[in-house]
């Protein structure tokens, strides 16, 4: 799993570096990461919302929006501790050049997107069942 994240680490950093915002690239590539993981959260939440029934579902806004500001903040302090903390992530990136060879390089672009799908699929199916059609 961590090399997975230091994996994604290095694209969005190269990214961020590409497109002219090399000195902030660093805290660039962890937001992009962190932001990415709240696209699932609010995903799973959704599609939660609409598998469960309301009855078994009772769920209070004001906990989740609690729980979700309280696993943002959990998720950028531990990315900075993972990937940032004491340069990191020079050692990260100087891992990951020495690999000429990046077979995935798709994968950078299937994790948000396929965050991002799920985020609309869900509420569109909550869409859906508000308006009583499943």
């Amino acid at each position: 799993m961590i090399n997975y994240l230091e994996f994604l680490y290095y694209r969005y950093y190269k990214f961020q570096v590409r497109v002219g915002n090399s000195d902030i690239a660093p805290f660039s590539a962890m937001l992009i990461i962190a932001s990415t993981i709240m696209l699932y959260y609010f995903g799973v939440f959704f599609l939660a919302i609409v598998l469960i029934p309301k009855d078994i579902f009772n769920l209070d806004t004001t906990y989740f929006a609690i729980a979700s500001v309280g696993l943002l903040v959990f998720l950028m302090i531990t990315l900075y501790f993972l990937l940032v903390y004491k340069s990191k992530y020079k050692k990260i990136i100087k891992e990951h050049e020495k690999n000429t060879v990046d077979r995935k390089g798709i994968v950078p672009l299937l994790f948000p997107l396929i965050g991002f799908v799920l985020l609309v699929g869900s509420m569109f199916l909550k869409i859906l069942q508000n308006q009583g059609k499943i």
